[in-house]
């Protein structure tokens, strides 16, 4: 959610932003609108608007889930140890400039508040988690064979390790897929190994940590499926789905797919329905998203 209030504001720029937000009273527009959105319109006000002021209040990532900005005013936005104030003059000091302090009790509160705050918030950036993704030979779990496996190690947001090994199958790899992907039954017979000994080497690799994947039904479910099919139990890690959370958090992508949302949030274009390249790019949707 975006609001902007604006005030002596140049007709031809109150156009602009009608394309993207409803203004709901003289100078105050609301809607939902992606961060790159956001961010261009912002800089086209601040271009655009000469005496007139702007503020924005959008939906942000922090603790208080929301971020200040603005512009020809007196009131100026801040950043205090991760929580942002609004910080004004005081009466009677307009044209000096002098500006409010806050009080040391007010300074130690929200210190020792910061502090607890710091503390879970780096507990979670230090957390490690995996990022898989497979090709199969089909959507059925329980009738297709999983061809390709990889995943990522990330640890403060980098990439800490990789896996990447194919699984031999006893039957044939369907036409389409084999166009879709690029893997060829040589593929599988030359460089494949059997789906236990794969397995075991990825559930090793991931540990008890949590596992991204975009549509991690698919994901999940066919990794689920295949540790039954080799007699090995089950892993039952934390997972994060980036389908779901693109849904709640990214406006105005045509769909959801993987490849829509790489074009859609300009990330570097890389071939597609290839396991460790669609790891790579599920890993920078989730960061991505994280910020959103």
């Amino acid at each position: 959610m975006v609001v902007i209030s604006l005030t002596d504001c140049p007709p031809k720029l109150r156009g602009d932003i009608s394309k993207w937000l409803c203004e709901i009273n003289t100078g105050v527009y609301v809607g939902n609108i992606s961060v790159r959105v956001r961010d261009k319109l912002w800089d086209r006000i601040c271009e655009n608007i000469k005496t007139g002021q702007a503020t924005m209040v959008y939906s942000a990532a922090g603790e208080q889930r929301m971020g200040f900005r603005a512009h020809n005013t007196n009131w100026e936005p801040v950043d205090f140890d991760g929580i942002q104030l609004m910080k004004r003059p005081l009466p009677g000091h307009r044209e000096t400039g002098v500006q409010e302090k806050i009080t040391e009790t007010r300074i130690e509160n929200i210190h020792k508040i910061n502090r607890i705050r710091a503390a879970k918030q780096k507990k979670l950036q230090l957390d490690a988690y995996v990022v898989i993704d497979l090709e199969t030979t089909g959507l059925s779990i329980q009738q297709c064979d999983i061809i390709e496996m990889a995943a990522l190690r990330i640890e403060q947001g980098e990439i800490r390790g990789s896996f990447h090994q194919y699984v031999r199958i006893s039957g044939k790899i369907p036409e389409a897929v084999r166009e879709l992907t690029g893997i060829t039954d040589e593929i599988l017979q030359e460089e494949g190994k059997g789906l236990k000994e794969t397995l075991n080497s990825l559930l090793e690799f991931m540990r008890g940590d949590k596992i991204v994947s975009h549509n991690a039904a698919f994901d999940v479910g066919f990794i689920q499926s295949g540790c039954r099919k080799a007699g090995i139990k089950t892993p039952g890690n934390p997972c994060v789905d980036t389908l779901a959370l693109a849904r709640r958090r990214v406006r105005g992508a045509p769909d959801y797919k993987l490849s829509t949302l790489v074009k859609f949030l300009g990330f570097e274009q890389k071939e597609l329905h290839r396991a460790y390249n669609d790891c790579y790019l599920t890993y920078r949707l989730y960061e991505k998203l994280k910020e959103i």
